[in-house]
């Protein structure tokens, strides 16, 4: 029998009461990795902030920002299937420790160029094409990693904390960014979120592991693994409808408000850096509240709050397009940022949860894909559009092209939402309880 290493789900060893919503955090190796995760990304929304300006600083231009999301996104796709594959095929934790270390490098990298006055636009792009294709890696990986180290029932209640960690750093990123910046420049920033993936290393290090059997037999090549994952995917219509909600909210919605928000604040609001910041703030603290959603109501209203996200998300968008008052702008993309963390977890919730193990790096491989796919092209659309036309007219446009799309889906594809879901809580019914007997004793 072969043998490969995966993680044991390890508990406190106190007895620490928890709520019910997030007794996940009882699990002590997710907990750590969980913590280090909030950390690097703290440093993470801090780099954002100083690329963005760092980019206007050298080429003042929408496409410049559209473009070196282009070049972060494309080697990610080229490589992100492949690394569904070695997700579902290698260890995780090893997969995940390389990757963050070329992280922290590039960062690192950038950071030295800035001191020394010597950076130029095709640096950053380079620095994001390796990113891209670090990425590609580590993001498949993660994705199937955290679900390991909980029992199958509280796969949920990761992704909802995983979800507010991603979001809830942009509250606290953003502002730390605007201080940082102002007081030992743009370098700083890029150094701090160096640092930051040491927390992460740190947590990946201290994951326990234990050897699992694993049945003999002849190896699948890459290719023929890459052909089973999608076979599979092809053959769940949820999936296919889960997918391509998202890959919707990310052509039309994520990428205005995540790549061309320092645009919008300097070109529309007529603003500087402390605005910025502010407004990725605001959008932190509406993300975080649909994260909470996703904690409080894990198992509740699913379908209601697909469509309420469905509604509010271009509503906030056209506000955002119409007003010039920064005020109304913050409240307006906190409004839009609920609603796609709302969504997009509660989207990542199912598909985590109806997934087989086995499967898992490779279908969220796919997930990162339908994420990622759409999103370069569309940026650098909107970019070339917002330059031509104004940001506004791109806002107004990708709104009711949003809505368009999502109300479709949902009423139609895979039978209607309704039985989307209720065939994916199926599916998970099916999972958890061939996965029980391997947690019966916790």
């Amino acid at each position: 029998m072969a043998t490969t290493t995966t993680t044991v789900p390890r508990r406190l060893p106190f007895n620490l009461r928890l709520p019910d919503s997030v007794n996940a955090l009882g699990e002590r190796d997710f907990r750590v990795v969980w913590i280090g995760q909030a950390i690097s990304m703290t440093g993470t929304w801090m780099q954002m902030i100083a690329q963005g300006l760092l980019v206007l600083t050298l080429w003042n231009s929408a496409f410049a920002l559209g473009a070196l999301n282009f070049a972060n996104a494309v080697p990610a796709l080229v490589v992100m299937l492949f690394g569904g594959v070695l997700a579902d095929r290698a260890d995780k934790r090893r997969i995940l420790l390389i990757t963050q270390g070329i992280m922290c490098a590039l960062a690192v990298a950038v950071g030295l160029l800035v001191v020394a006055d010597a950076v130029q636009y095709w640096m950053l792009i380079l620095a994001t094409v390796l990113l891209g294709v670090a990425f590609g890696y580590d993001m498949p990986a993660y994705q199937a990693f955290l679900p390991e180290l909980v029992p199958p029932e509280k796969i949920g209640q990761v992704v909802a904390l995983n979800s507010s960690t991603f979001h809830g750093t942009r509250m606290v990123g953003p502002a730390m960014a605007g201080t940082i910046i102002g007081a030992f420049g743009l370098a700083a920033a890029y150094f701090l979120n160096a640092a930051s993936f040491i927390a992460v290393i740190f947590s990946l290090l201290i994951v326990r592991r234990r050897h699992v059997e694993r049945a003999e037999g002849p190896a699948m090549s890459a290719i023929d693994g890459l052909k089973e994952g999608v076979r599979h995917a092809r053959g769940r219509a949820n999936l296919r409808v889960f997918l391509t909600l998202t890959a919707i909210t990310t052509t039309f919605i994520f990428p205005i408000i995540a790549v061309l928000t320092p645009f919008y604040v300097k070109n529309v609001l007529h603003d500087g850096p402390g605005v910025l910041g502010v407004l990725w703030a605001g959008s932190g603290v509406g993300a975080v509240l649909g994260a909470i959603a996703l904690i409080v109501w894990n198992n509740e209203h699913r379908v209601a709050r697909l469509w309420l996200a469905a509604l509010v998300a271009p509503a906030g968008l056209i506000a955002m397009a119409i007003t010039r008052e920064a005020a109304v702008a913050v409240v307006a993309q906190a409004f839009v940022s609920f609603a796609f963390s709302s969504q997009l977890g509660l989207i990542q919730t199912m598909i985590q949860e109806s997934t087989p193990q086995q499967f898992r790096g490779r279908v969220m491989s796919l997930h990162g894909i339908t994420f990622n796919g759409t999103m370069p092209f569309a940026a650098l659309a909107a970019s070339g559009l917002a330059v031509a036309f104004g940001l506004p007219f791109v806002m107004i446009l990708g709104a009711g092209m949003y809505l368009l799309a999502t109300v479709s889906v949902l009423a139609f594809a895979g039978g209607g939402i309704v039985h989307v879901v209720a065939d994916a809580r199926r599916e998970f019914d099916v999972i958890a309880a061939d996965a029980a007997p391997s947690y019966g004793g916790h």
